[in-house]
């Protein structure tokens, strides 16, 4: 096999090779996934419970804020009650003063329950955890198998691109955009073999004086069908 063809097939296979294994570190995602989703009612109820806790924390801090505003507001109509001149004026001042003691009977009404589902969820944080950390003991076996996959396809896929950028390097620059061009409207696949005198890319088959050509391996020749480079794979 001439150089440049050669060139051009060790290139197609190493493009083969780092799509196969794009396309097994994408199957790893989904064995990643199919692992958290053993875990996920676990997971989901911590998380509900965390969520909880920070939002009675942060509605704590309102309802404080809330009362305090009330007593303010109370202590401000309170003052107003040696300046009442008519009953009606103090029939309305004995409302607002109504008003505001409903609010904070009911805002307070509302900040004790929400102390009481506190201590109620933060009691239940251990025993989630827990259980949490007991399904994840159950997978972890998978999870290292998993990670070590990936780590080892990782590794691979970093030489083999290694190996691409050092192919690339010594071939010719006119070859290898041929072979990008061709690789692009092919949907990656530039060089292909022609077997019992038939293109592998388009099926279609090869004049005789081609294939003859594919026998001297003097030049590289492209398919008249679906313009890939020809390789001639042996009997």
């Amino acid at each position: 096999m001439n150089t440049v063809l050669a060139q051009l097939l060790k290139l197609q296979k190493l493009d083969l090779t780092i799509r196969s294994l794009g396309h097994q570190l994408q199957q790893i995602s989904k064995k990643n996934k199919v692992l958290d989703d053993k875990v996920a009612p676990q997971r989901d109820n911590l998380e509900a419970v965390r969520k909880e806790i920070v939002m009675l924390d942060d509605r704590s801090s309102s309802l404080t804020e809330t009362l305090e505003n009330l007593d303010e507001k109370e202590r401000k109509q309170k003052l107003k009650i040696p300046e009442v001149r008519s009953n009606d004026e103090y029939s309305a001042l004995l409302r607002e003063l109504d008003a505001v003691k409903r609010e904070r009977d009911k805002t307070e009404n509302q900040s004790l329950e929400d102390m009481e589902r506190l201590e109620e969820l933060k009691k239940s944080l251990p025993e989630l955890e827990e259980a949490l950390a007991e399904a994840e003991k159950t997978i972890s076996s998978e999870r290292k198998e998993v990670d070590s996959e990936r780590t080892g396809l990782e590794d691979e896929l970093i030489k083999v691109k290694e190996e691409r950028k050092t192919l690339e390097k010594e071939m010719s620059p006119g070859w290898f955009r041929k072979y990008t061009s061709i690789a692009a409207q092919r949907n990656g696949l530039a060089v292909v073999s022609v077997k019992r005198q038939t293109c592998q890319g388009c099926f279609m088959g090869i004049r005789p004086k081609l294939v003859q050509d594919l026998h001297y391996d003097e030049e590289v020749v492209f398919c008249e069908g679906c313009s890939r480079i020809l390789y001639l794979e042996e009997e």
